[in-house]
């Protein structure tokens, strides 16, 4: 007794090898990149513990560039200007919606200001109304850590302009932007006020911290859409000759 057996041909037609060339380098470049991101991410986690243990920093007009000196502990002397603060929209706190409270603080003896970020406050059930930011003193000594301010995925134009009045909202926190509505220079960075300070608001510095395993986790994602593709492409590429 004889078996059948079928013979194909791979003519997978002209719109899916299209499809092909168009997406599995896409889908591989991007699981590429997030792995990239996710080596940056554990640098920078180890240079965050190894500086953790620096001694503080109790000047920082010369830090240059001050990306070397990102998660350096500071400790600084001057007067807030209680009267000109920001609030960085679209925070996010535990779920919850709110601002990250920016005041700048002119450092003593120098003709710069760094804005320290004193943590988050919740927007309240009317955005119209702008938070009490009020502080009990405006000379302080301070201690914190140096970081970049907060990032966005989509920026929209004028979205690092500060609205009229006071404290300002803006969208994005962009340092030269904000210099020009104080009228004197800031620094290119924040500094993070640490828990323990008081005039702060919620801080858990920590709950935004590097996350290498989410990058990870995205990069297997497209290399299995990746995977799945060229299955899908020879899988139905083979057709049954006659």
């Amino acid at each position: 007794m004889g078996c059948l057996v079928k013979k194909y041909s791979f003519k997978p037609g002209m719109v899916p090898t299209l499809g092909l060339i168009a997406l599995l380098p896409l889908f591989i470049s991007l699981g590429l990149w997030q792995l990239s991101r996710a080596e940056e991410k554990k640098t920078l986690m180890e240079q965050r513990q190894q500086r953790k243990n620096d001694a503080p920093l109790r000047s920082i007009g010369d830090l240059s560039p001050w990306e070397n000196y990102r998660f350096r502990r500071v400790e600084l002397a001057g007067e807030f200007d209680v009267d000109h603060q920001f609030l960085l929209d679209n925070q996010l706190f535990n779920q919850q919606a709110g601002y990250q409270v920016l005041t700048p603080l002119r450092i003593e003896g120098q003709d710069f200001a760094v804005l320290i970020n004193r943590g988050w406050v919740p927007v309240g059930r009317d955005r119209s109304l702008r938070p009490d930011l009020g502080m009990a003193r405006a000379k302080a000594h301070i201690a914190g850590i140096v970081d970049k301010f907060p990032g966005v995925g989509f920026k929209l134009n004028g979205a690092e302009v500060p609205s009229p009045g006071w404290p300002a909202l803006v969208q994005l926190a962009d340092a030269e932007r904000l210099s020009e509505r104080l009228g004197y220079r800031l620094l290119p960075y924040q500094v993070l006020l640490a828990p323990g300070e008081a005039e702060g608001y919620e801080r858990n510095w920590r709950s935004a911290s590097l996350n290498p395993e989410k990058n990870q986790g995205y990069a297997l994602q497209w290399f299995s859409f990746a995977l799945v593709l060229a299955g899908l492409y020879i899988w139905y590429g083979f057709k049954p000759k006659g």
